[in-house]
């Protein structure tokens, strides 16, 4: 349900094709939610039967026709009520490679410690691609009330990512330092 009112708070700031909504996605919103192309699809035929949304078609002569997707009162007053609810339950944390890492005990060290440096390897290039990004859309950290929200969550995005490769540092050591004990 969460990804209906992300895409709604996507159409609140302009008009938007099926398509440009899921590149918008991948851009602002891929750090901490995720949703397939399918999904998004989906959700905003979904959206348009509840009246939340409504849509044109637009007819292209060198390109394929397209539907451009905006919000309507009754979608805009939804996004507001979803924004001020508080959130019912606990944050959920579900991540395969930490269970992956709470299973580590069943490898050697010096394997789970190649797993952890291709981890870190990953999460820096995540990182400096997120880097980049920021730069290029907040240069020297400017932003419009407009941008707001991409610019705190690319924040928690680039800090997450950037705990991430500590971790992994701290926990390789961690392994190194019990593959000495494992040599005695």
């Amino acid at each position: 349900m969460a990804l209906r009112y992300a895409l709604l708070g996507l159409l609140a700031k302009n008009d938007a094709t099926g398509y440009e909504l899921n590149q918008q996605f991948k851009e602002t919103m891929i750090y901490f939610w995720s949703a397939h192309h399918t999904q998004i699809y989906r959700e905003l035929l979904k959206m348009e039967e509840n009246g939340l949304t409504l849509s044109k078609h637009v007819h292209q002569v060198e390109a394929p026709d397209k539907k451009i997707y905006s919000i309507t009162d009754k979608g805009y007053e939804a996004l507001l009520v979803w924004l001020l609810e508080q959130p019912s339950v606990m944050p959920k944390l579900k991540d395969e490679f930490l269970l992956k890492v709470s299973l580590f005990q069943n490898l050697p060290s010096k394997k789970a410690a190649e797993y952890l440096k291709k981890s870190r390897e990953h999460h820096l290039q995540g990182l400096e691609a997120m880097k980049m990004w920021r730069g290029m859309n907040f240069p020297d950290g400017r932003y419009s009330k407009n941008q707001l929200g991409e610019y705190l969550t690319s924040g928690f995005g680039q800090k997450y990512m950037e705990s991430w490769v500590e971790w992994c540092d701290w926990a390789i050591q961690e392994l190194e330092k019990m593959n000495g004990d494992e040599a005695e």
